[in-house]
């Protein structure tokens, strides 16, 4: 049996949980109880069990070679043992706007690579084949507010405290400190080790963006903490270095920000830096979306009403906007059939959503695209369960998924430098807080994150908690599409992606011409514009299938 990755967990308590064993199931009480981010493997009698997290971070993946079935925690060395062959489905459904949803998001870019569903173990029988095991489920969303704190707060701490303790003494420890909610709780919860914390903040060039300014306020209740603030001039522009291999399994949709985080890994490595802490999954974790509303509006109607006005007095939503929460009742497969079906319409306008947000495809994405994504979409849907019967809850864990899936390649980028991403909001126990309460307690359209807000009470000094506002990179992106066009625009020149037929030209020149003018990005482009540079930094390792 072994713990690969951040834990707590001890050989004394292995060789215990080993010695009760009887069945490769056992291990459940283990997988659902430890606390931390990590992977778990463990063989009982000709039986191999190996799994990842349920929030998607730690993932899974499979082959068979000459009858053996191989696993890994990167897809890309598995399909090097294959035919390395591309799936031209999953590279069109990657163009899809927002994202690809559950259950095809577990689908890899290759075709003899499979994935292990989050909160799923792969199981290798004695006889050689395998099969997927559902270990985890989502909690029931019955906690208050108040519950939901304290045990939020316990597993937050003990995250924190599982990477501090893995960090000897005296050595440095890297935490981000933006200005953000997510991050500030962190160097607090760090408080042990603030004598050898390093507080990283990232100053922006937009006058309006005031994460400097809470930042500074944090620091000056973090005493001992050093801090390393990098200016805008000491940092690479946004989309500095595109076409620099990103080291991911799979196109990296943070590839803007790609050469900044390189380089500030490389300075925290440099200082010593082995372990940086950083607030990603945060945002997704902590509280949740739009689809509550559906729930609420048949559990508990008033109170649907107060929260759903609150909603779209903030977002500015048509008023039929309630007419689509009530009267939707697709089940899920239903909502993912319909939604591949209209990959090309026109989108509606802003609002709450069925099971999740409407997909689309971008205008330069071409006809053969579209019927690929569909194709891909179609076989998904098809029998397709939600990841909870509750709309919210579906949605609230995707969200985690998605964060997890996000997460998880960006700690592929900056471990090329020699650093270790930690991202606490992220492990099983915080995810289980989080979503053990009630969703129109954590959300809610007059208080910003009201959960982390509740836990981080006594820890957090008042005043950063009373903060409404949080910043965007907008005035940065821009700046970085204005810089680096040339590089951008020479991305559409014997581009891949129309090679292959998934692309026009033409069309994905406009749009970056539009982004370089100063039209407002379309994160699509960036997920476009990703999946080019990764299929040129895999070009000479692989193939693509048209079937």
């Amino acid at each position: 049996m072994a713990v690969i990755g951040q834990s707590a967990v001890t050989a004394a308590r292995l060789a215990e949980t080993a010695g009760r064993m009887g069945d490769i199931g056992d291990l459940d009480r283990l997988a659902t109880t430890l606390p931390g981010s990590f992977h778990l493997v463990a063989a009982v009698g000709n039986r191999i069990r190996v799994q990842g997290s349920a929030s998607g971070f730690r993932r899974v993946f499979a082959t068979t070679v000459g009858g053996t079935v191989i696993a890994a925690d990167r897809a890309d060395v598995l399909a090097r043992l294959g035919s390395g062959e591309l799936d031209n489905r999953w590279l069109a459904a990657r163009l899809v706007d927002p994202g690809i949803p559950h259950p095809a998001c577990d689908a890899t870019p290759w075709r003899d690579v499979r994935a292990v569903p989050a909160g799923h173990y792969l199981l290798i029988e004695a006889t050689g084949r395998s099969r997927v095991v559902r270990w985890w489920s989502p909690p029931e969303p019955s906690l208050s507010l108040p519950e939901g704190a304290a045990v939020l707060r316990e597993a937050l701490a003990t995250a924190v405290s599982i990477r501090l303790d893995a960090v000897p003494v005296q050595a440095p420890i890297g935490c981000d400190l933006s200005g953000g909610f997510d991050s500030t709780s962190l160097c607090f919860l760090a408080k042990p080790r603030w004598n050898d914390l390093i507080a990283i903040t990232s100053t922006s060039v937009d006058e309006g963006d005031d994460d400097a300014m809470w930042a500074q306020a944090a620091a000056r209740d973090l005493p001992g903490v050093q801090r390393l603030v990098v200016a805008p001039d000491h940092r690479p522009r946004q989309f500095a270095d595109i076409l620099r291999p990103s080291g991911s399994d799979e196109p990296y949709p943070g590839l803007r920000g790609q050469a900044q985080s390189l380089a500030l890994a490389d300075r925290l490595v440099t200082g010593g830096c082995t372990v940086q802490l950083t607030g990603h999954g945060g945002d997704e974790v902590v509280w949740t979306r739009r689809a509550y509303l559906y729930d609420l509006a048949r559990t508990r109607p008033w109170l649907f009403y107060r929260h759903f006005r609150g909603h779209r007095i903030l977002r500015r939503w048509p008023a039929r906007s309630a007419a689509r929460v009530l009267c939707d009742r697709r089940d899920y497969a239903a909502w993912l059939g319909d939604e591949a079906a209209q990959l090309r319409a026109p989108a509606p306008p802003d609002g709450p959503a069925g099971w999740g947000p409407p997909l689309r495809l971008p205008f330069w994405a071409t006809p053969a695209a579209a019927e690929a994504a569909e194709a891909l979409l179609a076989v998904a849907a098809d029998g397709a369960e939600p990841l909870s019967s509750s709309r919210g809850q579906h949605e609230a864990l995707a969200l985690v998924q998605t964060a997890g899936r996000f997460s998880r390649l960006d700690a592929q980028v900056v471990a090329e430098a020699g650093l270790t991403r930690a991202c606490p909001f992220l492990d099983d126990r915080v995810v289980e807080a989080c979503l053990a309460v009630r969703a129109h307690e954590r959300t809610s359209p007059w208080r910003y994150k009201p959960l982390l807000a509740e836990a981080m009470r006594g820890i957090v000094p008042e005043p950063l908690l009373q903060r409404r506002t949080k910043a965007d990179t907008g005035v940065e992106v821009a700046a970085g599409f204005r810089h680096h066009g040339a590089e951008l625009l020479a991305l559409c020149d014997d581009s891949l992606l129309v090679r292959y037929g998934l692309v026009d030209a033409r069309r994905l020149r406009t749009a970056v011409s539009q982004a370089c003018a100063g039209a407002t990005l379309r994160p699509v482009l960036v997920q476009t514009l990703a999946c080019e540079t990764w299929l040129r930094s895999i070009s000479s390792e692989t193939d693509i299938g048209k079937g």
